[in-house]
């Protein structure tokens, strides 16, 4: 019985040569997008879940919880929090591990390269339990500036693996160089982790000794603290225990009188600062909404991202399983006759049912076959895409395999059922006794409905795409405030001690027009918040009553450079001493003196109207310059710059001028010979820092970086809509095909009345028209209103009402796609002799 279905199946699918292709193409369009979502879903979902014990590991986060704005998110936490929550929490808590990465320069002779070193307490492999392929985790990190490096880094260095006893030098630590002895080797990470621990280092506490914002401190955020829960812990059971402990019993409350405003109720310090557990295999996809802007050790995932491409290849499968289902009722008349003669010989309905589903499961088989070539080839341009090395083994990977064969059943029956129970249900009297089809006019209002439904998806989807599109050249094209052209960024925090040096020698150059200092260029926003009180009364409000601000440092010039002109006052200058931050100079001066700047917003922040109003007007401070007090004089008012992504809101800033915060230098270009602007940039470089390779970047290269994730994720909606779009087309191809072929008598018969070519191809045409006009009407409005949603989570977003003339060209566009899909068919049937349409078989 089985030989006989799949024989007759395989019959009508050569017979049927281009309806077949069709569906073969459309289901194989739609498994292919099925794989390659799966391959990106599973992996995304699968970030850390390998790491031993990984649902008994937990990251802390920290949030600054500010009343008149938006608050201030990280994933990091304070250097003082790990200990403290381990020692309090024993019952909860096995061990618990700090994590410090920062960029480094790692030599071995003469070669030299820019690496992420990370810093971590003793108690990393207690947490982490990481397979060793030299060493092992009791002997080969027990003190400080054991180095253990991966397999990766080994063989980058020295070629192979066994290096234990080996030493790599790295510069610079306090300005000094330092050997690294490797004492162990562990395996290379696999993709799907949120660390990064190529190089990973014993933390010595005395290396931060003179930056207490590190590790000495309970409310500077600056590293990543992990917990181990003891098991049958669960993570909401340990945050009730930390948010008791910080309120209640925490040294941590006692800082936190510096946040309350002065005569105000005294509140909880999680008022102002919460700190929130989240399970270590949900970081990657969860920790967006705790980061800010501040990222994370590795590139974070997008919840929303893979939510959105799983319904885009399920509606790209449903446009095919559609197909399907529109051309197999289509050309019943074709088969009436065989399932008739069929139950006159004895099969059930049953039987006749299942003839038909077999068919329907081989061809969607067929179409896997064409999915998975598809998909290898495909896979390299949409690893490229992406930024990723998704692999796809199918025969090494039984789950996928079987996942896939459950898939592809599902689809054929899915997709076949309908034809199934349709076809099988003819009554072989009424067939044969006129020579009927059996097609009622309710099928043909199904096909009508299923056509309208696959363009109605189709035109959301271009929708969505276009408003994607938009969103994000509006993004790129906001004016930020400051010019970027011809600018270089170079990062300068390896050169402390030959700074003036190598900025004169690098003005010197004929090609650069003007060197600026500042602790972070535009995209390198860091968050740097502290708190800062205005010591004037403004229009009756309390004197002395504290904000936090976001501040940054920058040098003399750096707003001429950037050609940002201030709206009252003036910038730093020179000519003004009192500008620059310093340390006393004699021990016992109780307050110092500086000049800052501050951005549209802390204006308002301030409760000021009047750019000029806020001239002259004083800011305290005692977090800026170690623990130094200062009085901050405001010397100028400037337009908001965007520091950071137009993702975010701009923040009230104040502008310092902080000689030991400098980390990197803007260079003003003014040549178009770029190849020996680079040469003698590096040349200069290293003159100056010879231990050190130079790190330059083009600001425009950053900036478009900030909008990567953005970009790609538009570009692979853009495709596979495209696919939707051509699947949808084919299926309308195939039914105006089989409509004109049945409808040949009819248009032979219009012609000898008369009738002219253009009179039947725009009658055929407008027969089409209506579903692809009706599923217009009905995608916009949804359309709308999802995209409407989408674009409220960014601050500068698009004009709504550029939804509408979208939907417009949408439509349009849409339209005249099915006029030229089904054109073709009508003017070759509307041209044929209406002789050979009317001649008798």
């Amino acid at each position: 019985m089985w030989r006989n279905y799949l024989t007759i199946a395989w019959r009508n699918i050569i017979k049927n040569g281009v309806f077949s292709a069709i569906n073969i193409f459309g289901l194989a369009v739609g498994l292919m997008s099925c794989i390659l979502i799966m391959l990106f879903v599973r992996e995304e979902s699968g970030f850390d879940r390998w790491l031993k014990d990984s649902d008994r590991l937990v990251r802390m986060h920290t949030a600054y919880i500010k009343a008149d704005g938006p608050s201030f998110l990280t994933v990091r936490s304070a250097g003082m929090m790990m200990p403290a929550v381990r020692d309090y929490a024993k019952n909860e808590i096995e061990d618990g591990v700090r994590l410090i990465p920062f960029g480094m320069t790692v030599r071995k002779g003469e070669d030299a390269f820019d690496e992420t070193l990370t810093m971590a307490d003793g108690s990393f492999f207690n947490i982490f339990d990481l397979p060793f392929v030299h060493g092992d985790a009791n002997s080969s990190f027990t003190k400080p500036l054991d180095t253990i490096i991966s397999e990766k880094m080994a063989l980058k260095y020295f070629g192979r693996t066994d290096v234990i006893g080996e030493t790599l030098t790295l510069c610079c630590l306090r300005d000094n160089t330092v050997p690294m002895t490797i004492s162990g080797v562990i395996k290379d990470l696999p993709q799907a982790t949120h660390l990064d621990l190529d190089i990973l280092v014993y933390l010595q506490p005395e290396i931060f000794a003179e930056n207490d914002s590190v590790l000495n401190t309970w409310t500077s955020v600056n590293v990543y603290t992990y917990f181990k829960m003891r098991p049958g812990v669960s993570v909401a059971q340990l945050q009730e225990r930390l948010t008791y402990w910080v309120n209640n019993e925490s040294q941590f409350r006692d800082s936190m009188s510096d946040f309350s405003s002065d005569g105000a109720e005294k509140k909880q310090a999680s008022d102002f600062m919460q700190h929130k557990l989240m399970a270590v295999p949900d970081l990657h996809l969860q920790a967006r909404k705790d980061a800010g802007n501040m990222g994370d050790l590795s590139p974070m995932g997008d919840q929303k991202m893979i939510s959105t491409f799983v319904i885009v290849a399920v509606l790209i499968l449903l446009i095919a399983c559609i197909n399907f289902m529109n051309l197999a009722t289509a050309r019943a008349s074709q088969r009436a006759r065989e399932v008739a003669m069929r139950k006159v010989l004895g099969a059930s309905r049953g039987q006749v049912a299942l003839q038909f589903l077999a068919e329907a499961v081989a061809i969607v088989m067929i179409s896997l076959l064409f999915a998975l070539v598809a998909v290898e080839l495909v896979l390299p341009l949409y690893n490229q895409a992406l930024g990723r090395e998704l692999t796809f083994e199918l025969f090494n990977d039984l789950p996928m395999l079987f996942s896939l064969l459950a898939v592809a059943l599902l689809v054929g029956l899915g997709a076949g059922l309908y034809p199934a129970l349709y076809l099988s249900r003819y009554l072989p009297g009424h067939i044969l006794k006129s020579n009927k089809s059996g097609e009622s006019g309710a099928t043909a209002k199904l096909r009508t409905a299923l056509v309208v439904i696959q363009f109605a998806t189709s035109i959301g989807l271009v929708i969505s795409t276009a408003v994607v599109f938009s969103q994000t050249n509006f993004v790129k094209s906001i004016d930020v405030g400051y010019v970027s052209d011809n600018k270089l960024i170079l990062n300068v925090g390896v050169a402390r001690n030959n700074l003036e040096s190598l900025k004169q020698q690098l003005v010197n150059l004929p090609e650069i027009s003007s060197v600026v200092y500042s602790s972070e260029a535009p995209t390198q926003d860091n968050e740097n918040s502290t708190f800062f009180k205005l010591m004037e009364n403004i229009d009756g409000q309390t004197a002395n009553e504290g904000q936090i601000f976001n501040y940054h440092n920058v040098g003399y010039g750096f707003f001429e450079a950037y050609e940002v002109n201030p709206i009252a006052g003036r910038l730093f200058s020179q000519n003004h001493g009192a500008d620059k931050l310093a340390a006393p100079q004699q021990a016992n001066e109780q307050v110092n003196h500086a000049s800052v700047v501050i951005n549209q917003s802390a204006l308002k922040k301030l409760g000021l109207n009047d750019p000029q109003q806020a001239i002259g007007l004083t800011l305290f401070s005692q977090n800026i310059l170690q623990d130094y007090p200062f009085e901050l004089k405001i010397v100028g008012v400037i337009p908001d710059i965007y520091f950071r992504s137009v993702k975010f809101d701009v923040r009230p800033s104040i502008y310092m001028l902080n000689p030991q915060r400098f980390r990197v230098a803007s260079l003003s270009f003014k040549t178009d010979d770029i190849p020996k602007l680079l040469k003698d940039i590096e040349e200069v470089w290293k003159n100056n820092v010879p231990m050190q390779p130079i790190n330059l970047s083009f600001l425009s290269g950053m900036m478009a970086a900030q909008y990567e994730s953005e970009v790609t994720e538009a570009k692979l909606f853009s495709a596979f809509s495209v696919l939707a779009i051509l699947v949808a087309c084919l299926g309308l191809y195939g039914l105006a095909a089989f409509t004109a072929e049945r409808r040949t008598k009819e248009i032979g018969i219009r012609k000898i009345m008369g009738a002219r070519v253009q009179d039947i191809v725009t009658l055929l045409i407008w027969q089409f028209s209506k579903p692809v006009l009706i599923a217009n009407l009905i995608a916009w409005p949804i359309s709308i209103y999802a995209m409407t949603y989408w674009l409220q989570s960014f601050p500068y977003r698009i004009d709504l009402l550029w939804l509408l003339p979208i939907c417009l060209v949408t439509g349009a566009l849409t339209l005249l796609i099915a006029w030229l899909t089904v054109g073709g068919n009508a003017a070759k049937v509307a041209r044929a002799n209406p002789i050979k349409a009317l001649r008798t078989e």
